[in-house]
């Protein structure tokens, strides 16, 4: 017989209380909106628990996490609580045999509980789907990093077998995707918890930091190809309607895209990080997130940038710099991470594999050199670097602002041209805001960051008319 039995060393704190209580009084739908660090994982399966202790019958349990590391996080925390799960991912004939016999014995009444870790992929797969349907007692489903399953193809997963419905997200919003979020509200039910950062801040789930943003401006070349993108984005805007989606306009999409590349390339960013790591008289648990683009004008030329960034940070001081991106291996990434917590790496270097899922707790310094306009990605980010570690009282995060020129005069270009150039620089706003609210140095934080020679935010804010943003 396998039951939940939480270990003895967990001591749910009182919001984690309140959630589980918020989502049983929803009758056993909702979705839990807590802040990343604040621990949705435990909170999810004290729910669960909950279930299993409420009802005669077993249950069966399916938790469907979007990418296999997370597979592996989520068997460690159900193992602590006396589980050994199926791990349906990957090959079926890996999993398929055991999972065909659990279900039988659940339906049998043989075994009280059976348990299931698979990626949102597998779990809409119609093969998969068939399996579970074939249960015969009361299921329940857990979604964690739930606005994936809001995807279109993802929400062949959702089925309505699944009676009770936990959604676990820091951002459950779909970005640019108001159908995907209908869909997921209408399947798991609505926002029953929230837990906001600054919320987990005072309650020490997280650390405080410090929030400094610094201005970099593009070279001279840059700025001629970011100008032509720039007109063309203000072309292709003027020219499409109002309700026109984003994805059904495949030429600005792309022109959106590559002019990201190039401000997530710029050249000076570089020279910006270097100046600052030189200043630090001890750099150890740093992170990096570079773009995933190539340095260069013309795409495609150059190399990546942070194969660039890695290079140029190893040529300081001695500094043990090590990347961590989709191209190292799962055991790979597992050591590189354990190096960097015993101080053996001094920075890591990544692209987006540090956002979602792995926990970097030991980090107390991080350099944003790119990052999307999409909130879940920068959101995401925040949570992981704050996460409490011994020893660590707070942390401090620089995020690189990407601006033509500061002393640039916008009236060189067309009205169309400088509504996207605006529109570009508002989003960047609004990260600085969402970083410089809940910051130890807030309300200076946004002020007047780290100016270059040439001016700081709030010129840039007058320039183009966003002193309110």
């Amino acid at each position: 017989m396998t039951a939940l039995e939480p270990p003895d060393w967990i001591e749910p704190r009182g919001y984690q209380r309140t959630a589980i209580q918020r989502w049983v009084d929803a009758s056993g739908k909702g979705i839990l909106n807590m802040a990343t660090g604040t621990g949705k994982t435990i909170t999810a399966l004290l729910s669960a628990t909950h279930v299993v202790n409420s009802l005669d019958t077993g249950l069966f349990l399916v938790i469907a996490v979007p990418y296999q590391h997370l597979v592996d996080q989520w068997t460690e925390e159900l193992e602590a609580f006396g589980v050994s799960p199926v791990l349906a991912y990957q090959s079926r004939a890996n999993w398929q045999p055991r999972l065909e016999r659990e279900l039988l014995e659940f339906n049998h009444g043989s075994r009280s509980m059976c348990v299931v870790v698979t990626t949102h992929r597998t779990l809409s797969m119609e093969p998969t789907q068939r399996t579970l349907q074939r249960a015969t007692g009361p299921m329940m489903i857990i979604g964690d990093e739930v606005h994936h399953l809001g995807a279109e193809q993802m929400r062949k997963g959702l089925s309505q077998e699944f009676g009770f419905r936990l959604g676990l997200s820091a951002t459950p919003e779909r970005w640019y995707d108001e159908s995907g979020t209908l869909a997921l509200r209408q399947y798991f039910g609505e926002t029953v918890f929230e837990y906001g950062l600054s919320q987990a801040i005072d309650a020490g789930a997280l650390c405080e930091y410090y929030y400094v943003p610094h201005i970099v401006e593009l070279a001279a070349e840059e700025i001629e190809e970011y100008r032509r993108l720039t007109a063309k984005i203000g072309r292709l805007a003027a020219s499409s309607s109002d309700d026109v989606a984003l994805e059904d306009n495949p030429a600005l999409q792309q022109t959106l895209f590559k002019r990201a590349r190039l401000i997530g390339t710029a050249q000076r960013k570089l020279d910006v990080l270097v100046d600052l790591l030189d200043q630090e008289s001890e750099v150890s648990h740093t992170l990096v997130y570079c773009s995933d683009g190539s340095t260069g004008v013309e795409p495609g030329t150059g190399e990546r940038h942070v194969d660039a960034t890695t290079d140029r940070l190893r040529t300081m001081r001695g500094l043990t710099v090590e990347r961590f991106t989709a191209r190292e291996s799962q055991s790979e990434r597992e050591q590189l991470l354990e190096r960097f917590d015993v101080g053996e790496i001094d920075v890591l270097t990544s692209i987006r594999c540090l956002d979602e899922g792995v926990d970097v707790p030991a980090t107390r310094s991080a350099y944003i050199l790119a990052s999307t306009s999409n909130p879940r990605q920068y959101v995401q980010r925040r949570g992981r670097i704050l996460r409490t570690h011994p020893g660590k009282e707070f942390a401090v995060i620089h995020d690189f602002i990407t601006v033509p020129s500061v002393n640039g005069r916008p009236a060189f270009l067309s009205g169309s041209e400088y509504e996207a150039e605006r529109r570009l620089l508002k989003k960047e706003l609004e990260r600085v805001s969402t970083f410089a609210d809940a910051a130890r140095n807030h309300p200076d934080a946004d002020v007047d960051g780290v100016p270059t020679t040439d001016g700081s935010l709030q010129q840039l804010k007058r320039q183009y008319d966003l002193l309110g943003a």
